[in-house]
């Protein structure tokens, strides 16, 4: 099937996972550089595919879209803050701040992380950043550096009065920050990309997800490579479940998805906790019914087929548990999670809604519904569930330590 070897072709070159993103839209950036070759089928679109580096680039271009934003989910921005003033300016070594954003889009991560940055105490000689994206549509976009107001909807009207000049087309970034920002075309799955051990801070979010598992690992392995010991790592809420290095503690900070790599040499293990997304707490559980084996076992086999990126069945299987299970806040969650993946993102929101409900103490589901409900532009709803998270993590924190 020629739709099969088109998404084949783009596994290979770039690790994507047709079920993160569908078929059909796939198929519908073939078709759109079909027109644009005037092939006459999909059959010879698939041959010039084949012979030319060109329009295989062309078709990546078509098939990544960018999505992104200005301090884009707050909280990793927060902590970065918090972090560089609490502990890497207490450091009196004359040490530059390196921090890499991958995949960095039309730029909005990487000058987030600048602003952020320099409003932390650092001058632009004390931190370098580099940027890296697949996309030289989205890079050339990047190097520009004008963005409208659709571009500062996670917030910033301060930072875009500091950092910003009004243009005719919109705001363009200030000279002195813009060049904060070294923008890279690279593909992170090209062998010997990343430096090792080069970076202190890593930013790679919402790019694990539309991997398959094998470019998973991959990326996972480069990434653990380029980070220095002690560094940072922020993924995306929906990729907390990949960090699976037993070498990887998650920071306590609410919504910031942040893990820190242990340093070998060190004795002392420093902001550790157990994961955010780790729900359940013997403190907080809330009981209910077990379900039987033979039925639990499908459970198992459905988070398995989700790991791998088979979502469609996946769901299928879940879909099977709960309507066996339907006191399961567990099950809710992991099928929400693969809603997410397949982009249903109505069917997503109603999951953790039905896992809320039978486990109001789960914070794995209130934090999605939170990223969820901010996404749509329900930032008053998100707020509530934030606050929420933060009441069972103190309470959490409470037990610990009597």
């Amino acid at each position: 099937m020629v739709q099969a070897t088109i998404e084949a072709i783009l596994r290979q070159k770039i690790g994507l996972d047709a079920n993160s993103i569908g078929s059909r839209t796939i198929a519908r950036s073939v078709e759109k550089r079909r027109l644009a070759c005037g092939l006459p089928d999909i059959t010879s679109y698939l041959h010039r595919l084949q012979t030319s580096p060109q329009e295989l680039e062309d078709l990546i271009e078509a098939v990544v879209v960018p999505e992104t934003w200005f301090f884009r989910d707050r909280e990793p921005f927060v902590y970065l803050s918090q972090y560089v003033t609490t502990e890497w300016l207490k450091d009196k070594s004359s040490r530059i701040l390196r921090v890499l954003s991958v995949p960095c889009s039309t730029g909005e991560e990487p000058l987030s992380i600048a602003m952020t940055l320099l409003d932390a105490g650092l001058t632009s000689t004390q931190f370098s950043i580099d940027a890296v994206d697949i996309s030289k549509v989205a890079l050339a976009k990047a190097k520009l550096s004008v963005f409208n107001d659709r571009c500062f909807r996670g917030g910033g009207v301060e930072a875009k009065q500091r950092y910003f000049i009004p243009v005719a087309d919109g705001y363009e970034v200030r000279p002195f920050l813009r060049n904060t920002v070294k923008f890279i075309q690279g593909n992170i799955l090209q062998a010997g990309f990343l430096t090792a051990g080069k970076y202190n801070v890593i930013f790679c979010r919402n790019l694990l997800i539309y991997l398959d598992q094998a470019a998973r690992s991959q990326v996972m392995e480069a990434l653990d490579r380029a980070l220095t010991p002690n560094g940072l790592l922020f993924v995306a809420a929906a990729e907390t479940t990949q960090i699976t290095l037993k070498h990887y503690t998650s920071i306590r900070h609410p919504f910031a998805f942040a893990y820190r790599k242990e340093n070998p040499e060190s004795k002392v293990q420093q902001l550790s906790m157990t994961p955010v997304t780790v729900v359940n707490t013997p403190e907080i559980n809330i009981q209910s019914p077990q379900p039987n084996t033979a039925t639990k076992s499908k459970l198992e086999i459905a988070k398995q087929l989700a790991d791998r990126g088979q979502l469609t069945e996946a769901a299928t299987l879940c879909e099977f548990y709960v309507s066996a299970n339907r006191t399961s806040a567990q099950a809710y969650i992991l099928l929400g999670e693969i809603y997410q993946g397949l982009d249903r993102l109505e069917l997503a929101e109603q999951s953790f809604q039905k896992a809320i409900y039978l486990n109001p103490h789960t914070i794995e589901a209130l934090v999605h519904l939170a990223l969820l409900k901010e996404r749509r532009g329900d930032s008053a709803g998100s707020e509530i569930l934030r606050q929420r998270v933060q009441r069972l993590l103190t309470t959490q924190n409470q037990h610990l330590n009597n």
